[in-house]
């Protein structure tokens, strides 16, 4: 089968970006002939592209050279589509050779731009490629993109959502609901993650559901794997994403000082513009430091840390809470790609997501079930939907999941109720959240359960 994946950003980093990486990767290996349209200049570095080039200025044709990589049963081929120099992103962040924008900075010539350029690419690689799936991501502008493109050569596509483009574009402005409605509307399927993703579109977005189908997004699960286990070691707890106020991150660092677990040692591995943010605040809150952490806290990132402001107003004796706080190391590995993550991961006890905003699904979630480390998440969204996926299997309610409500609070209760569990118990446990990631949350599942859409 050929295949045709229009995606606007990089194969590496973020959730649709590896969700892309990992999609070509699977069906390359099932003997599929994969080409990929993207950003990433450095594509032709991973094992899995066999070929990259970029467009012509003018989008009308493309070239490629062969990368050398190892041979598999499929070819995956990765071409650049020519954009300019801006590239519109839901949130805001660093991208090398670009001059990163907000879609909701864009003016309508840069956004017309954009997506003329895309349109023109995305047809001429149906002309040259001749697929027989096209699947484009996001709900802005992808399914646009590949509405406009598919109408003029007689074709159709599935459209996958991931939940930035609702939350950080369509809610926000007309135009990209306009853009979303007619994108969604010409595909033949619409994927979402979760139940969650699906109904959080369909609320905003008319005219689609009656073709949307849960597709959950995966694991490596040949990278991500258990690991031998050094009993005697500390216990760790830790977080992996975007430093920024909605992934709840200073709400994690927080609820570790109502721990009372002995040695318990802490990680954040991530990246973004609130990184120093956070570094002050867990500072101020080792130095002990009230003053400062309730004005770092009423400065937040755009937007004060409301969750944290109130918990701080609730201490009774906030001398144990910071006391508590300068007994746990941190350590901050900055941002780490899928290998080295794999290699750091299966040695904790308990991965953190403490997510305020929605999330359509949860990758990393997955990620650490698959490697035998147990993912506490909140009661929300498609992030809940993995804890309670879990729970089932366990047949323990509330033993993986915390409430939103309560974030800081019960989020600390969970992590101390799983880690004060006997060896045998947290053994069996992990077994059970292992088996479960493998077997549901495999990106090979996740590749064959497109194509039958298609």
């Amino acid at each position: 089968m050929k295949i045709l994946l229009w995606h606007g950003y990089l194969l590496t980093g973020t959730g649709s970006n590896l969700y892309t990486a990992n999609l070509a990767r699977e069906w390359r290996a099932l003997g599929q002939d994969v080409l990929v349209l993207c950003q990433d200049r450095a594509a032709a570095t991973y094992s899995f592209v066999d070929a990259a080039g970029d467009f012509a200025p003018t989008n009308d044709d493309f070239s490629v050279v062969d990368t050398g990589a190892p041979r598999a049963r499929g070819r995956a081929v990765v071409a650049r589509p020519d954009i300019g120099s801006i590239l519109p992103v839901y949130v805001y962040d660093e991208y090398a050779g670009f001059v990163a924008k907000r879609f909701v900075d864009l003016d309508e010539a840069e956004l017309e731009q954009y997506t003329r350029a895309n349109i023109t690419a995305l047809v001429t690689a149906i002309q040259r490629h001749e697929p027989d799936a096209i699947i484009t991501g996001h709900e802005v502008m992808g399914p646009y993109i590949a509405s406009e493109a598919c109408r003029s050569t007689g074709t159709e596509y599935v459209a996958k959502l991931h939940g930035s483009g609702l939350e950080y574009a369509v809610k926000l402005q007309e135009r990209y609901l306009r853009y979303a409605v007619e994108g969604l509307g010409a595909a033949k399927a619409i994927t979402g993650g979760s139940r969650y993703m699906i109904k959080a579109a369909s609320d905003v977005i008319p005219g689609w559901v009656e073709r949307a189908e849960v597709v959950s997004p995966g694991a490596d699960i040949d990278l991500f794997k258990p690991l031998p286990r050094d009993e005697s070691g500390p216990p760790i707890v830790g977080y992996v994403g975007k430093f920024i106020r909605a992934k709840g991150v200073h709400n994690f660092l927080s609820a570790l000082g109502l721990t009372d677990i002995p040695g318990l040692q802490a990680v954040a591995v991530g990246f973004g513009g609130y990184e120093a943010g956070l570094k002050a605040l867990w500072g101020a809150m080792q130095n002990g430091d009230r003053a400062e952490v309730a004005r770092l806290a009423r400065q937040g990132d755009d937007e004060p840390l409301t969750d944290l402001l109130s918990f701080l107003d609730s201490l009774d004796d906030d001398r144990a809470f910071f006391a508590r706080v300068a007994e746990i190391p941190m350590e901050w590995p900055g941002r780490l790609e899928h290998e080295p993550l794999a290699k750091v991961l299966p040695h904790w006890d308990v991965l953190v997501v403490p997510s305020i905003i929605p999330e359509a699904f949860g990758m990393v979630a997955a990620e650490a079930a698959a490697c035998g480390v147990l993912p506490v998440v909140p009661r929300h969204s498609g992030i809940g939907e993995i804890g309670a996926i879990l729970e089932a299997e366990l047949g323990a309610e509330g033993i993986l999941t915390f409430d939103p409500n309560d974030p800081i609070a019960d989020q600390a209760r969970t992590v101390q109720r799983l880690l004060s569990m006997p060896e045998e118990g947290l053994t069996a446990i992990r077994e059970t959240v292992t088996d479960v990631a493998r077997r549901l949350w495999s990106w090979k599942r996740t590749a064959t359960r497109l194509l039958e859409l298609v």
